[in-house]
């Protein structure tokens, strides 16, 4: 017959709760931190999410939003940087107050090359912008459905980039921002 000792027999018991104790400060640490990184977690974009915006754009994309106003209005900039160069679209929706005056604001800023597009929203135009420093070169679909208006810039740092392929992919996410917009 084995005899045990009362003390053999207290360090026992104590000894799920001594691992308990082990597995507390890594758990508690692993929700501090998850709770940290949802505080930081970028705001999604409402019109587009990250993950078809860098398809179009042909990679990952980093994305930023700016809230504009009360009423659901949103700024959204993709951004993929290729070796030197940049990649980017910029989508915006706001609210009109009238829809013949914010949708001219946005068609203002096209060279003259304006072109109807049908299909997308009430109204929608396909232009060439301008080359600049700061955007490169950049195609924009603007249009509204109802009354918000919306653009979609793709631009790309790279000066001999392929105009047309860059309004196709504007247009492209046009037809989606629209949709989302009905």
């Amino acid at each position: 017959m084995i005899v045990r000792s009362p003390r053999a027999a207290t360090f026992r018991s104590h000894r799920p709760l001594r691992s308990l104790r082990r597995l507390i400060l890594p758990v508690a640490c692993f929700l501090f931190a998850s709770a940290a990184a949802r505080g930081q977690r970028q705001e999604p974009c409402p019109w587009l999410n990250a993950a078809t915006a860098s398809g179009a754009l042909g990679g990952e994309a980093t994305v930023s939003v700016t809230r504009m106003g009360d009423k659901g209005d949103a700024d959204c900039s993709f951004v993929r940087h290729v070796e030197s160069s940049i990649v980017s679209m910029r989508i915006s929706v706001e609210t009109m107050d009238s829809s013949s005056l914010s949708l001219a604001r946005y068609t203002n800023q096209c060279s003259s090359d304006l072109t109807p597009i049908k299909a997308i929203g009430n109204e929608a135009f396909a232009c060439s912008l301008p080359a600049d420093k700061e955007n490169g070169v950049a195609e924009q679909v603007t249009g509204r459905v109802r009354k918000r208006a919306f653009f979609v810039r793709v631009s790309s740092s790279v000066p001999m980039a392929d105009r047309e392929d860059l309004r196709l992919k504007a247009t492209k996410i046009a037809e989606e921002v629209a949709g989302f917009l009905f």
